[in-house]
């Protein structure tokens, strides 16, 4: 945890602001620091373009302004983040590539992808590269400049969202167009690159900063009126109706989801402003700006499986994960992948509750999906049927799971559980091991699902397809 008067230390001017709006002094430097950015991040863009100063200087404001308002937002504590950058670039440029993406773990996701992807352009061929792995794959170490630019750059040092080496770089040369081709195999004409160079369009970014506001509001006013300590009460475990608490924990985790949304959809408007983004073209050829995207609240929302959360929250980490987890790893890909997720948050015993937990669930969605769901395909209200209970059993069980993540404690987490008798723990292990004994899984084409499960394991041209691994909850 950070010490608080290191962020006294950075911020006493607006202490007195702080305690005037009734918010904690990190949650209100928090805020300061990302408003201050979206303004740099618009001056950043028109006064510093890449076809007026070289990339250099685009490397160097960058970083001078990222290490600025980490010191303002973190005090004294930013200098770990030096430390540790400093300590894995030596690592990266003095050890044998075929063993210096381990140690540089360390240092979180953009060190440890720059690490993963300079391994993959110096020690392994191209031919055992997933998609991923290839569009991200680093030929030569980063300059030191180029290096501590990515790490430190102000548009994504507060709370992301991650951005890829290889994306950066063509984003401070100005060459991000030549990332993706167009979908229909054409040249790109000057209005299209000139398009892609002015980044995206004001109203995207005003649309983001205006739903962060709104979260914000809903996170002050709404939030705090469903307190998560309240599951560990007496009168909650002893006096309320089962069905009550459940209710309730779905409640009082859907409100808290506010606070992801407000800092993800800010940290957005953030780096689009500075005109990052740029992830290719939709169907009409049209420039798409979702590369910084973090979440797709409306989907996350309505989501009618578990598989479909997991798309469409913390989409940045989830690229990350797969990128550094899922496609390397040669078994027990779900698992491995939660229990790296459940390391990278920290060490609270509630996160390992939960992302254990998650490997469990997803596990247990996946079977119920291949031996129940294709018995209701036969026909569209059957189909819309079975949509609405797997969105209701969705709701319930990702409120089941994610309750400790916000808890932390382990003894309060497992009070709750033990309330329930561990009953969803229970019913995931039957779905796992039991209901493909009962309900067999059905083969379609001479293919045993088995198979095509691989095969949509295997998928990795789209980001999205990262469907059979976990998500990061925060």
């Amino acid at each position: 945890m950070v010490n608080r008067k290191d962020f006294y230390a950075g911020s006493r001017t607006f202490e007195w602001l702080a305690l005037l709006v009734g918010l904690p002094i990190d949650q209100f430097n928090f805020l300061i620091c990302q408003f201050i950015a979206l303004m740099l991040a618009i001056v950043y863009k028109k006064v510093l373009p890449p076809n007026k100063v070289t990339p250099q200087v685009r490397h160097t404001v960058a970083l001078l302004i990222g290490v600025v308002l980490g010191y303002f937002c973190f005090g004294h504590q930013i200098s770990h983040l030096c430390l540790l950058g400093t300590i894995s670039y030596i690592i990266m440029n003095s050890i044998n590539p075929q063993i210096m993406h381990r140690p540089a773990m360390i240092a979180t996701q953009k060190v440890s992808s720059v690490a993963f992807s300079l391994y993959d352009g110096l020690a392994r061929s191209e031919e055992n590269m997933s998609l991923d792995q290839k569009r991200y794959v680093i030929r030569q170490s980063p300059s030191v400049l180029e290096f501590f630019s990515y790490i430190f750059h102000f548009q994504g040092l507060m709370c992301g969202p991650l951005m890829f080496y290889n994306d950066y770089i063509t984003f401070i040369e100005g060459k991000s167009y030549n990332r993706i081709k167009h979908p229909q195999g054409q040249a790109l004409d000057e209005t299209t690159k000139y398009l892609i160079f002015q980044g995206p369009p004001m109203e995207q970014v005003v649309q983001k900063i205006t739903i962060s506001i709104f979260f914000a509001l809903f996170l002050m006013i709404v939030v705090p009126y469903f307190p998560i300590t309240y599951l560990t009460e007496e009168k909650f475990l002893n006096e309320t109706p089962w069905h009550s608490q459940m209710f309730y924990i779905i409640v009082a985790t859907s409100v808290v989801r506010s606070k992801y949304y407000h800092a993800w959809l800010l940290g957005e408007a953030v780096s689009n402003a500075a005109g990052q983004g740029f992830n290719g073209f939709n169907k009409d050829g049209q420039p798409r700006w979702d590369l910084m995207s973090n979440v797709d609240i409306v989907r996350f929302e309505m989501s009618v499986n578990f598989r479909e959360s997991l798309e469409t929250w913390n989409k940045t980490t989830q690229v990350w994960l797969k990128f550094i987890a899922y496609d390397r790893a040669a078994s027990h890909k779900t698992l491995l992948t939660y229990i790296l997720s459940a390391i990278w948050h920290g060490f609270y015993p509630g996160y390992y509750f939960t992302f254990l937990g998650g490997a469990l669930l997803t596990m247990a969605a996946r079977s119920v999906r291949r031996s129940v769901r294709p018995y209701f395909q036969t026909n569209k209200p059957v189909s819309v049927f079975y949509d609405i209970l797997s969105c209701l059993a969705t709701r319930v069980a990702l409120a089941y799971i994610v309750f400790p993540f916000i808890l932390l404690g382990s003894m309060a987490s497992l009070k709750v559980y033990w309330n329930f008798y561990f009953l969803g723990h229970i019913i995931a292990l039957l779905a796992i091991y039991v209901l493909p004994i009962v309900l067999p899984p059905q083969t379609k084409s001479g293919k045993s699902s088995s198979a095509e499960n691989v095969q949509c394991i295997s998928s990795a041209s789209d980001r999205s397809s990262f469907n059979q691994s976990p998500a990061s909850f925060s």
